[in-house]
């Protein structure tokens, strides 16, 4: 009896039968080319996502599906069916209620290449005013390979907070930084043929927005604008009894641009002509180009954080305020500024060297 092949073990393996016949037939349907390729219902997508988490297809299989898709343009279907299995897994391990009262942070997790990500030191400012807030990551993806949240939380000197912990630790630090590893552990398995592939995938779609302590808000970052009113709705379909919102951030993120104003959709109804934008504070600097390394990154954050003259501290200020009117906390910009106190001395940063 042949062995199954799973996601760790080589393109080469014996293999006579050709490959698993449920992802043959999946990847036809995809990938036979410009006029006879189709969309994969929700079901199919699904089915696509098992075999790929589970390990029964092959690196060949996986690769072929993704970047068929990624070829013939992702689906709503297709995202829908990924979104709903990772979600049935991550919802059999989460220690969090159905919705909890906290602010889901949703960037990419190929993180920051050009300038310093500020999700990390506005989350941990808009925490001292009452708001929960999570953020969650990967590091090392395609397609831009940058530094990302786990990677700059670590370099800072905090750590990732254990999964199963994680509802106590948000309770008593107000922000906690999640790894996929841990609540997604069968999606971060593909990281080495992601690697392999160096592209933007399906994947990269849906994981920044799995939200997998169920926070009632969600801020998801977006990069297209075609995209965002379909993102929009999925998401909203997705998490029934949730709010979410998109933004047209730096890099895809959340982060509020330094030199011109950030779109943000607060409903799927919205488009871009009726969308409202957000300016960043009069007078701010363009941030800086930095090394590509968490420590840099980390370095950046923290010196915001605690550098009452620091150039960026305005933006970083304004970018807490919004997480605040966003996980409603507050009604408007200047009601959340207002709270924000002047210097950040939040607990999680307390014994860190200065």
């Amino acid at each position: 009896m042949e062995p199954v092949m799973g996601v760790g073990q080589g393109v080469g393996s014996r293999n006579p039968a050709g490959g698993r016949p449920v992802m043959k037939s999946l990847i036809k349907t995809v990938g036979t080319g410009p006029h006879g390729s189709k969309d994969l219902t929700a079901d199919q997508a699904r089915e696509a996502a098992i075999q790929i988490l589970d390990g029964k297809a092959t690196p060949a299989q996986t690769g072929a599906l993704l970047l068929a898709i990624r070829t013939k343009g992702e689906s709503d279907t297709e995202m829908e069916g990924f979104f709903m299995e990772a979600r049935s897994r991550i919802a059999s391990r989460t220690p969090a209620p159905p919705i909890l009262e906290a602010l889901d942070i949703g960037d990419p997790y190929d993180g920051h290449t050009r300038t310093p990500g500020l999700a990390i030191p506005a989350a941990i400012w808009a925490s001292l005013a009452g708001l929960k807030i999570v953020l969650h990551g990967y590091p090392d993806l395609p397609a831009k390979f940058g530094v990302g949240h786990t990677q700059v939380w670590e370099s800072m000197g905090l750590k990732i907070t254990p999964f199963e912990k994680s509802v106590d630790a948000l309770r008593h630090h107000g922000v906690v930084c999640l790894s996929q590893e841990e609540f997604l552990p069968e999606w971060t398995r593909l990281r080495p043929l992601r690697q392999e592939l160096g592209l933007r995938t399906l994947l990269n779609t849906v994981e920044k927005s799995l939200n997998p302590l169920n926070a009632r808000t969600m801020l998801t970052g977006y990069f297209h604008e075609n995209l965002a009113s379909r993102l929009h709705v999925l998401l909203e379909k997705i998490f029934p009894g949730h709010t979410v919102s998109l933004i047209a951030g730096s890099e895809g993120s959340v982060d509020l641009h330094a030199h011109r104003p950030t779109r943000i959709h607060e409903t799927s109804s919205e488009t871009p002509q009726t969308s409202r934008t957000i300016s960043p504070p009069e007078g701010t600097f363009p941030l800086p180009s930095l090394p590509l390394t968490a420590q840099s990154h980390a370095q950046f954050a923290l010196d915001v954080l605690r550098n009452r003259q620091h150039p960026h501290r305005p933006l970083v200020r304004a970018m807490a305020a919004h997480f605040l009117c966003r996980g409603g906390v507050f009604g408007s910009m200047e009601t959340a500024l207002s709270a924000l106190p002047e210097d950040c001395h939040s607990p999680i940063l307390e014994k860190l060297p200065e």
